[in-house]
């Protein structure tokens, strides 16, 4: 069976390496853009000197379009 090739829904032109984590339109490598989101949850708070939680990371990434970037509130 031949696997089906998306195409980045923002350029047209190359090939979909992922999907836009908002509104899960196909994006290539090269539209796709990075948003570093802090996480406030108490598991990830860090006092002054002192990690509560080393195993857990304080961002988070999402992949987002150049659409959802402009319109989208992160916060």
């Amino acid at each position: 069976m031949a696997t089906e090739v998306k195409v980045c829904g923002v350029c047209g032109k190359n090939d979909a390496a992922k999907e836009c984590s908002e509104c899960s339109i196909p994006i290539c490598d090269m539209c796709a853009k990075e948003v570093l989101l802090q996480d406030l949850s108490p598991g990830t708070m860090v006092k002054p000197g002192v990690s509560m939680s080393p195993l857990r990371a304080g961002q988070t990434k999402k992949k987002v379009c150049p659409k959802c970037l402009a319109e989208v509130d992160f916060m």
